[in-house]
């Protein structure tokens, strides 16, 4: 067999001509088909003066075209590389001039991948050179990313260890842009196996790799944690799954394993070596290892002065094999210090166990010392990835005078969890002892590089940030709410200690304002007043101001440049709520008295409303010119959030409400038809709240406005939790007497309650006054033990209203795991005899906020269904059941 990459091409090419060289959805060609080409593409380069004394730097996004490129520079003995198109333009032209380049190719020079036959005939025109040059370039973690030297015959030696055989069907879920996926198209060439390229279009990941008869997907711990989201990756249960690129912990491991495919091999390699160990799929005593040395490959751990070291002893993992590198590119010191006596020092730590699997513990640069002791992140940060509720982190050193270095962590939670850092902390310190980090920094993402390893530069800019943000905030809090805190609580928190709650600073709703302007004149940070409500700790604003969320914001804005615009929206118009909208914006000066009108606003909005707002934001339309470019940032926030929840009702056309205010907090919203034949649906939202835990218009757009209108109550003061809903009146008597005395009431056919959380209670006892056929309470909930009164007062008035009125149908819905929210459920049941509805998540907790983590999931339209919306003879209705549980995804009903 040749040694070089294009004269294993030729020989495919000859001898297994028609065999699948490279697969897309739109069509495949054949060996002798992509030989074709990469002579047609030697033709283009000639023409445009392309020899083989070239450095040619490939700026192509297109992956078949880059690889064309790429094999057509390799045949005429060029020296290539690679410029990304995701790194920015300043990083591109550092990159060329690295590398010396003297042309730069892109898709326009490229030949038509589609059209192999125009060039039949082209292969005898050019004889391949002996040699070429592919420059790499590594991740750069901790510095400069080096450019590695390779001949094409070292991809050949190295191809083995990654293809099996050509009868791999090949897929890398990265573009050629990034380096690892350039190496193994190129692997996969070398081997005679088939490229196989998905497409962008519609169809899933799954239905593209079943099609296409792919059975090996390759993909970095990053992309892993992605592919878990898609749907119906079961059926993928035959692939082999190749992780590489960086650290996969064993539960991810197990995750992939358990809802993908146990085929599973995670891996170890360099830029400078290929492959060096995969994991047998049958060893499940591998642990968090990355498996035996491949066959060809020498392995040696060393201490510092190289000498070898023991069986579980930590050190340098030195490699030798065929196909290493020739050198690092302008580099020849670090070229001396790592090539020496036809060994690779990689740089990594590890140790070999007795079974000679391969245990990797980070890279000697990231290793710190604390006290005398070696530490080595990557240990910890197993460990704290472990934990549940964790989804990233990163353990980094802060210089310390007198101890060296102190670990602190980086700590990225699920969307949506609970962020117990009292008990992670206990967590990691039962497991690694002294070495646990001394600060916990609760970020949104952990920086990574192009590969998906962590980029430490950038977490530890992170890091200091953060403690100049906590010293900050207490300056942006003012002296006033600075004298109620213990000095010695705010020193702890600007060292990272301790968090401090928002209800042990007692602000008032202008404190906070006065606090929100200061954060986004001092540090240009918007924060919603959602995204407020859900923060309970000093940190989390921490986080926030640490996000790159902003940024990323900023980025996907588009508006028109002229703002004339060129649709038909354009001629008319503008609708009254674009009008009033466009009143708003210009009267607001900071995003934070934005995002407080908007949402104020947002409560009255229907979804044909949101729609109209929508429709003029797309034609750039919406905002009036000389806007502040971080109000825009704001108000297209706010209206892409509320269209996105809109879409997931599965509805593409708005439904058709209309509001009207019925009293200072109760806001009428009607469809088309008479109230004689459709049910008015009576909300009673969380205390001191005027939605269901969403815009209003989301919860419409999840309502068939054939049938249903909806009266919400909204709560405008919070005087007491037992209250549930005070509005104009200044008690639930007087509540629900004022609902009864209500011509609007009396008009519909039907009446339906449903209450939430705090409104629950009132929902209950609403629905026996009004003679209601359904009530539905979710995540009600009794007080603390110390109002036992209360609710025994509570409990009694339940039991009350269910004698009064045993026609009305009750639901009590709660998340299985709330032990407050299942208390009451299942102590009203049991004193009304009426159903409760336990929620359940196969895959994750859903707490107290029921309808919107539903509604996060997708799965809210269902869960309405068969609740406040079902019909009257559903059996979920119907049926005398104490307990049941509702599963989600799915639906499905089951005893308890």
């Amino acid at each position: 067999m040749p040694a070089s990459l294009i004269g294993r091409l030729f020989y495919y090419a000859d001898n297994h001509p028609d065999h699948d060289a490279v697969v897309t959805p739109r069509y495949t060609l054949s060996y002798a088909q992509l030989a074709q080409l990469v002579c047609a593409q030697i033709t283009e380069f000639n023409n445009a003066g392309i020899s083989g004394n070239s450095t040619i730097g490939i700026q192509c996004a297109e992956d078949i075209r880059h690889l064309l490129l790429c094999l057509a520079a390799t045949h005429i003995g060029a020296t290539s590389f690679t410029i990304p198109s995701h790194e920015s333009g300043e990083t591109q032209k550092t990159i060329i001039s690295r590398c010396g380049a003297t042309h730069v190719v892109d898709e326009s020079m490229a030949v038509d991948p589609m059209e192999p036959d125009r060039y039949a005939g082209a292969i005898e025109a050019h004889v391949p050179a002996a040699e070429a040059l592919l420059l790499f370039s590594t991740s750069g973690t901790t510095g400069e990313p080096k450019l590695v030297i390779h001949r094409d015959s070292d991809l050949v030696a190295q191809a083995h260890r990654h293809v099996d055989s050509k009868q791999e069907r090949f897929v890398c879920l990265a573009s050629m842009d990034h380096n690892f996926a350039k190496r193994h198209r190129l692997y996969c060439v070398a081997a005679g196996a088939t490229n196989v390229f998905l497409g962008t279009e519609r169809e899933s990941l799954v239905t593209q790799c079943e099609r296409l008869n792919v059975n090996v997907v390759h993909i970095s711990a990053f992309q892993a944690q992605e592919l878990l989201g898609v749907p119906d990756t079961n059926k993928l249960a035959s692939i082999r799954l190749k992780l590489g690129g960086s650290h996969v912990p064993l539960a991810l491991r197990q995750q992939l394993r358990d809802h993908i495919t146990g085929n599973l091999q995670a891996g170890y390699g360099t830029t400078e070596t290929g492959a060096i160990a995969f994991t047998d799929p049958n060893d499940f005593n591998a642990g968090e290892s990355v498996g035996k040395p491949l066959p060809g490959i020498e392995i040696c751990v060393v201490s510092p002065e190289r000498k070898p070291l023991k069986t579980g002893e930590h050190g340098e993992l030195a490699i030798r094999c065929e196909g290493m590198f020739r050198g690092y590119l302008g580099n020849p010191d670090l070229t001396v210090a790592r090539l020496a006596d036809g060994w690779f020092f990689t740089g990594d730590i590890g140790y070999l166990d007795s079974q000679q699997r391969i245990h990797l513990r980070g890279r000697i640069d990231d290793m710190f010392v604390f006290n005398s002791m070696n530490i080595y992140p990557q240990d910890i940060e197993s460990v704290i990835r472990s934990f549940p509720g964790v989804a990233d982190t990163a353990v980094l050193p802060k210089k310390s005078p007198v101890h060296g270095n102190i670990p602190v962590a980086l700590v990225v939670f699920t969307k949506n969890v609970k962020q117990k850092l009292p008990t992670l902390k206990k967590f990691v310190k039962r497991q690694v002892g002294v070495r646990s980090p001394r600060q916990y920094i609760i970020v949104d993402k952990i920086p990574t590089n192009a590969s998906g390893k962590i980029s430490r530069r950038e977490a530890m800019d992170l890091q200091i940030r953060s403690d100049q943000i906590r010293g900050d905030i207490f300056d942006l809090l003012g002296p006033r709410i600075k004298s109620r805190l213990k000095d010695s609580l705010i020193t702890a928190f600007k060292n990272g200690d301790t968090d401090i709650a928002f209800q042990d600073i007692g602000m008032d709703s202008l404190s906070r304002m006065e606090f929100l302007i200061a954060l986004e004149t001092e540090y240009d940070t918007i924060i919603t007043p959602r995204e407020y409500a859900t923060y309970r700790y000093l940190g989390n604003i921490v986080s926030h101001v640490l996000s790159q969320r902003q940024h990323e914001l900023e980025d996907a804005i588009v508006y028109s440049s002229n703002g004339s615009g060129d649709t038909e929206t354009s001629s008319n118009i503008p609708p009254y709520v674009v009008r009033f909208f466009q009143r708003i914006i210009s009267f607001c000066h900071t995003s934070v008295q934005l995002n407080k009108a908007l949402n104020t606003l947002e409560n009255r909005l229907t979804p044909t409303e949101v729609e109209h707002l929508y429709e003029w934001h797309t034609s750039g339309q919406l905002v009036p010119t000389g806007v502040a470019k971080k109000l825009k940032i704001t108000a297209f926030y706010w209206l892409e959030e509320i269209k996105n929840l809109m879409l997931r009702s599965g509805k593409e056309q708005p439904e058709p409400f209309v509001w009207r205010r019925v009293a200072p907090s109760v806001a009428h919203f009607s469809g088309p038809g008479s109230p004689a034949e459709k049910t008015l649906l009576i909300c009673f939202p969380p205390s001191g709240v005027r939605n269901m835990m969403m815009p209003n218009a989301v919860f419409m757009q999840h309502t068939n406005s054939a049938y249903y209108d909806l009266l919400v109550i909204s709560g405008t003061f919070n005087e007491s939790y037992r209250y549930g809903i005070p509005h104009n009146r200044d008690s639930l008597t007087g509540i629900i007497e004022w609902l009864t005395a209500q011509d609007l009431i009396g008009k519909y056919g039907y009446i339906r309650t449903l209450g939430f959380s705090a409104g629950s209670y009132p929902a209950l006892l609403a629905a026996s006054t009004l003679k209601a056929e359904i009530a539905v309470s979710v995540s009600g909930r009794f007080q603390k033990k110390r109002y036992l009164l209360r609710n025994l007062v509570k409990l009694i008035a339940i039991w009350r209203a269910g004698r009064r009125s045993p026609g009305t149908r009750v639901l009590i819905s709660y998340a299985a795991d709330n032990s407050r929210d299942r208390k009451y459920a299942r102590i009203i049941a049991a004193v009304s005899g009426i159903n409760s509805v336990a929620v359940e998540f196969a895959d994750d907790k859903i707490g107290h906020l029921i309808l919107q983590r539903l509604l996060d999931r997708g799965e809210l339209k269902l869960y309405l269904s068969r609740t406040i919306f079902a019909d009257r003879n559903d059996d979920l209705i119907v049926a005398k059941r104490k307990n049941v549980v509702m599963n989600f995804p799915g639906g499905q009903i089951r005893s308890q």
